[in-house]
Parts: structure tokens; C-alpha cells; sequence
């Protein structure tokens, strides 16, 4: 069994949906990180390790010793090495919050563990992954899963992957919890500030399994069905150069945008609804050509490679400073000091208590409106 499974949990939306794409995957490299981009998923798996420890420590799951040595170890990680006081402050924050939440949702007799393996391979192929949080009680299977992006929101209505995570905890478990009859599944956003629930009976996940899962798996694992592209190409290694993609977003060249006739109310709302994945086809299509022309010198006829100045920076600031100082010129001019965060604040007290003394003076303002898809329908039964 290899480390990641072909039809994981975590792309399970996609292979589920447009079926052939994991075989077609298996055949292209992987898509790389372009130079000097930070690494969202080291600091990704970073914030997990942390949660894992801390969490671990207070269950007695480890020793304060093991903890310890954990911490030292992520400490002196790249990605959390590379942060400013502010930044680490801001990450551990944002950890603690997911911390507490999972905390408060393990109530007297239940049985947490914690980055625990789960397999659901009666319904998938070589099916397995690995569930941030399961909390198992008398006659519930809770699954927790820790997203610490900041980009896009993720919903835990009708979500596959934690789906698939709660099938296998209950397939893992249901001989020690003989009388669990529903499970729930939550997504956990603290940069965000979003967390989403939402639950199966067990003969509903059951039936959405054995109907729905095991055929679409069974087509996914031969490489088999249809293309379907949609917002799901976002990790598809191919989604640059998918011809089913570009012949999806290419629907909407058929549209005239002339000012006379004007298009229909139905038109404008197909436009809108696929704004987002032409910006996305747009974007992945450049990265990928603007990478194989760095790494193969392969240039598109009409275009050539430049490398833009990034913004100006002093060197060596301490030495800058020095010299500054000595023409003349004041060290505190040379800084801004700005307020910490509400999370870094609310680190400085007890639990609650910052929260309590301030009140109504922590606010959460409106940002711009915006239009988003609701996705308020279940995808499946």
C-alpha cells in the first residue's frame, strides 16, 4: 500500500465526479511550487503536528517529556524558523483556537484520538487516509478536520473526504460501539473564523456508500466515465492542460457580448456562474506555461521570459540603521510599531478573559459584499 492512496479522501470530490481523472493524474508529475512561493502545505502540516501534540499532552495520550521534544522539533522548522515574533504568535494563536474547540466538543466518556489511520476500502480501492480528529461515543462518531488555510472557505455540507474519514471510522470502530447510530463531521477554519457541521444517519452514509461511492470508485480505479470539469480542478494535475476543462470554459466564447441585443437574464447568470473557474483556467494555464518555460526554455510564440524587480529592500537593515543613526537621523523613525492581534491579545490572559473584559469593544466589522455560490443543496443523498 503506498503512502498516498490513488483515490484518497482529500480528492475524493474530484474522482468521485469526473472519474478518470486519477488514472490520468497517475501518469503526469507532480505540479511544483513555484521559486520562492511560500509553502502552504508545510505550514499546513506544521499547524497539525502542533494541534496533534497539544492535544495529545492534554488527553495523556504523551508524556510532557515527548511533548517537549515535538515542539523543539517544530520550532526549529523551516517554515516556522522563517516567521516574525508577530507571525508565530498569530500561527500558535490560530492553533490554540482549533485546540479549544476540539476540547469542548469531547464530553465525559467519550474516546478522542487523535491523526488516526482509517480505512474504507470495502467501498474504495487501496481506500484509506488519516482523520485529524474522531470522537467516539456511545451511539455518534464525530470526525474533526483541521483546514488552517486562509484562501478559500470550505463547507462540511455533503463533504466527501470527511465523509469517507467517518465511514472508516465506523467501519474501524462499530464492533467496540455496536449501538452508534449517526455520525457528524466538522470542518474547523480558525484563520477563517468558519466552522461547519454537518451529519448522517449511518444508513443514510451506508447507502450513499454502497449506491453511490462504490460505483463511481469501481469507474475511478479503471479510469473510466466521463471528464467532468468543474471547481474540483483546482489539485488536478492536469488542470492546465485538460481538454475537457478547456473545452468546458470555452462554452463561454459562445456568448455574444455585444451591447445590442443585450444578453438574457439566463445568460448573464451562466456567465456568473462560471467567472470563477475562466479566472482559475486563466491562472493555472499561465503558471504552467510560464513554469516550462523557466525549467524548459520552452516559450510560447509572441512572449519572452522576464524577471521583474520585486520592491525595494535595505540589505542589511542593522547596518542601515547604524549608518543612518550616525547621519543624523532618529532610530524611532525608522520602525512602526502596530497594535498586536485579537488573537495575540486574547493570548495574554486566561481563557475567556479577555473576551470578557473588553466586551463589545472586540468587533467583527462587514467586510465588502460579494457573491458567492450558495451552496446550501446537498451534492448527494
Amino acid at each position: 500500500m503506498t503512502a498516498h492512496a490513488m483515490l484518497s479522501a482529500s480528492s475524493s470530490k474530484r474522482w468521485l465526479t469526473c472519474t478518470p481523472s486519477s488514472r490520468l493524474e497517475s501518469t503526469l508529475p507532480e505540479i511544483k511550487r513555484p521559486s520562492g512561493a511560500f509553502d502552504v502545505s508545510a505550514e499546513g502540516t506544521l499547524a497539525h503536528s502542533l494541534a496533534e501534540i497539544r492535544l495529545r499532552l492534554y488527553y495523556n495520550q504523551i508524556s510532557s517529556e515527548e511533548y517537549n521534544r515535538e515542539y523543539e522539533i517544530i520550532k526549529i522548522h523551516n517554515i516556522y524558523k522563517g516567521y516574525s515574533d508577530e507571525d508565530r504568535d498569530d500561527f500558535e494563536a490560530h492553533v490554540d483556537n482549533y485546540v479549544l474547540y476540539v476540547r469542548s466538543q469531547i464530553g465525559e466518556g467519550d474516546t478522542p484520538l487523535f491523526e488516526q489511520r482509517v480505512d474504507f476500502s470495502d467501498w474504495v480501492p487501496d481506500g484509506f487516509g488519516t482523520a485529524d480528529v474522531i470522537i467516539l461515543s456511545k451511539h455518534k462518531v464525530r470526525v474533526i478536520d483541521l483546514k488552517f488555510g486562509k484562501g478559500i472557505a470550505v463547507d462540511a455540507k455533503g463533504n466527501t473526504q470527511l465523509r469517507l474519514y467517518a465511514l472508516g471510522a465506523y467501519s474501524k470502530f462499530q464492533e467496540e460501539f455496536p449501538e452508534i447510530r449517526e455520525v457528524e463531521y466538522t470542518i474547523h477554519q480558525p484563520r477563517l473564523d468558519s466552522i461547519t457541521t454537518d451529519n448522517l444517519s449511518i444508513d443514510r452514509l451506508l447507502d450513499w456508500a454502497n449506491t453511490y461511492v462504490k460505483k463511481q470508485a469501481k469507474k475511478a480505479w479503471a479510469g473510466t466515465g466521463e471528464f467532468l470539469p468543474g471547481e474540483w480542478c483546482q489539485f488536478c494535475r492536469a488542470k492546465a492542460t485538460c481538454k475537457a476543462r478547456s473545452d468546458f470554459v470555452n462554452e463561454i466564447a459562445s456568448l455574444d457580448f455585444r451591447p445590442a441585443p443585450l444578453l438574457e437574464e439566463e445568460e448573464v447568470r451562466l456567465v456568473l456562474s462560471k467567472v470563477n473557474q475562466l479566472k482559475s483556467y486563466a491562472n493555472d494555464v499561465e503558471a504552467y506555461v510560464t513554469q516550462k518555460a523557466i525549467e524548459e526554455n520552452v516559450v510560447p510564440t509572441g512572449y519572452k521570459l522576464v524577471v521583474p524587480k520585486g520592491h525595494r529592500k535595505i540589505a542589511d537593515f542593522a547596518l542601515a540603521e547604524t549608518v543612518l543613526i550616525e547621519n543624523g537621523f532618529k532610530k524611532d523613525d525608522l520602525y512602526e510599531v502596530k497594535p498586536k492581534s485579537v488573537p495575540q491579545i486574547i493570548k495574554l490572559g486566561k481563557k475567556g478573559q479577555i473576551e470578557s473584559i473588553l466586551g463589545d469593544m472586540i468587533v467583527r466589522p462587514d467586510s465588502t459584499p460579494k457573491l458567492v455560490p450558495d451552496n446550501t443543496q446537498e451534492d448527494f443523498a
